[in-house]
């Protein structure tokens, strides 16, 4: 099949759509035509292989938003071939054109929502993006051949906006599956370089420190919780939110429970994974949260708050501890639980995790329900 993907900023400093770009690439063979503002890419490699390059013009502001027609030729060219064009998020410059492009040359368009209609993401430039929808944005739903979310929870926050637009399909993306054996080779050595002993019970934050995710307010939580084997290992990258501040913080609430390791990258990570007995995310918004995924598949049950998608969709199933609000008395008691959860049932619900994993965020799964998307619109029109 001829499928190709439109992806804004292809870099792995972009986050969870970049990997959703290279999951794309290797479940279906998308090939992939990138747009990147002039600063884009800067030391960094594309996550997939480009078949057009477009630069856009302008600053920050314009990021997106204006690439001249010279610079349009290639990337239209590959569009006119494909027999299916997915379109990665909305308010932007790339995604206008290249519906464009496809109603100009009768290909269909899928559009990868990325969480962009969350009520929550709403919230920030909400004016311009109410205009944005009214100008563009509804067209180009309404004549999508499918709209894909991530998650059903995802779908059912975006349901106002899609009332007039294309069939909805829930698609979940898919998460890597480490070997057992390699995460519990390095768990004693990495529990030892942290501080932790075996009577610890250490709870592992990862992601980018940014407020959304709230690792300030997780640290806190935790300080308050008063436990001696508790234990906060945070795992990421700066960002609104600092190491240093997250450290200073602990300092100032007297606590020595935290361990901050600052940027991990590549496998590294699963060696924190492995040295961890549950993940944790407090976050005010995950669409799908890829860390959420790979923690999964490294054996931990995560304790998720209610703007965690995926997490509706195993939350009765047994192994998570799913908040249904963000009071801290519903976390104290999941971190009552866990810390009073004898080992055999904590490894018990760990694996739990893992083998939903490996059953409903495969790659192979993922290439299945897109490909499946191929011809939907012949379909609903005959």
């Amino acid at each position: 099949m001829n499928l190709v993907q439109i992806c804004p900023n292809p870099f792995p400093a972009l986050g969870g759509p970049a990997k959703t770009y290279r999951q794309f690439h290797d479940a279906v063979g998308a090939r992939s035509v990138g747009f990147l503002a002039p600063h884009d890419g800067a030391g960094e490699q594309a996550v997939v292989p480009l078949a057009a390059t477009v630069r856009t013009l302008g600053g920050r502001l314009a990021r997106y938003y204006y690439a001249p027609g010279s610079r349009l030729h290639e990337a239209e060219a590959v569009i006119a071939s494909a027999e299916l064009v997915f379109l990665h998020g909305l308010f932007t410059h790339p995604a206008a054109w290249a519906a464009a492009t496809c109603r100009r040359h009768d290909v269909p368009y899928a559009v990868a929502l990325h969480g962009i209609l969350d009520p929550w993401a709403l919230r920030k430039s909400r004016w311009a993006k109410q205009a944005w929808l009214r100008s563009a944005g509804h067209g180009i739903l309404r004549d999508a051949s499918a709209v894909v979310c991530a998650t059903q929870r995802e779908a059912d926050k975006a349901a106002p906006f899609l009332r007039s637009a294309g069939p909805v399909r829930v698609i979940s993306w898919a998460g890597e599956l480490p070997e057992p054996a390699r995460l519990a080779a390095r768990r004693e050595t990495v529990r030892h370089e942290l501080g932790f002993v075996t009577a610890d019970r250490v709870v592992v934050f990862l992601g980018r420190l940014h407020s959304m995710k709230r690792p300030l307010e997780t640290l806190r939580h935790f300080a308050a919780f008063g436990a001696e084997n508790l234990k906060l290992l945070i795992v990421g990258p700066d960002d609104d939110v600092s190491r240093h501040l997250l450290q200073a913080e602990a300092h100032r609430l007297g606590w020595g429970g935290l361990r901050v390791t600052g940027p991990v990258f590549g496998e590294r990570k699963y060696d924190y994974l492995g040295a961890a007995d549950a993940f944790i995310s407090l976050s005010a918004r995950e669409n799908f949260n890829y860390a959420l995924a790979e923690a999964m598949a490294a054996g931990l049950p995560p304790i998720l708050s209610p703007g965690n998608d995926l997490g509706w969709e195993f939350a009765g199933a047994g192994f998570s501890w799913q908040m249904r609000t963000d009071d801290p008395a519903e976390l104290r008691g999941a971190l009552d639980e866990f810390l009073l959860l004898p080992d055999h049932e904590l490894r018990a619900r760990g694996a739990a995790a893992r083998e939903w994993t490996r059953r409903q965020l495969s790659l192979a799964r993922l290439g299945d329900q897109l490909n499946s998307l191929v011809g939907v619109r012949q379909q609903i029109v005959a």
